[in-house]
């Protein structure tokens, strides 16, 4: 018998799940937001483990760090990727600044994986997170431009990387 689908996914709903637990504060932190106890996060982030985080606690979870970790490992399982229904406030150039930056890793990325001609599964699961972040980062700054298109009015943006207003 083969193993199931989902567990060439669980490495990376540990990470992130990880990833959402220091984000939030800890294990401690989390149990205080969730139904689940300080146990099972830890087995949850633990990859000697079989659990993973259930979709619920993993929605709790995704709130209270204010991202999605955990949801966005489950939606690549599926082979989807998580898009923001509202963007909310943009800053067009921290958005430039930071896109240039997740392309620059992008490519960095894609120059090793490139460097044998081959895309292996463990690059593909380096390369993917770090594309996907960098479209998140660019579909923002396209809201940006499409509320301007939409006012009908220029926006004051500020230089790209100005550090001056944090």
């Amino acid at each position: 018998m083969s193993a199931p689908f989902s567990s060439a996914f669980v490495p990376a709903i540990k990470t992130a799940t990880k990833t959402a637990l220091t984000h939030v504060g800890g294990v401690d932190a989390a149990a205080r937001i969730s139904r689940v106890g300080r146990t099972q996060f830890s087995d949850y982030q633990n990859r000697s483990k079989e659990c993973v985080v259930p979709v619920d606690v993993a929605v709790d979870l995704d709130h209270c760090a204010e991202h999605p970790f955990i949801l966005e490992a489950m939606a690549h399982a599926l082979g989807y990727v998580l898009m923001p229904l509202r963007v909310g406030t943009s800053d067009f150039g921290k958005d430039m600044s930071q896109f240039g930056m997740a392309s620059v890793d992008v490519m960095a990325t894609a120059m090793k994986v490139l460097e044998d001609n081959q895309l292996d599964p463990e690059e593909a699961d380096e390369i993917i997170p770090k594309m996907l972040h960098a479209q998140r980062i660019l579909e923002q700054a396209i809201a940006f431009g499409r509320a301007v298109q939409k006012s009908a009015k220029p926006h004051i943006v500020r230089p790209m990387g100005d550090a001056a207003h944090g």
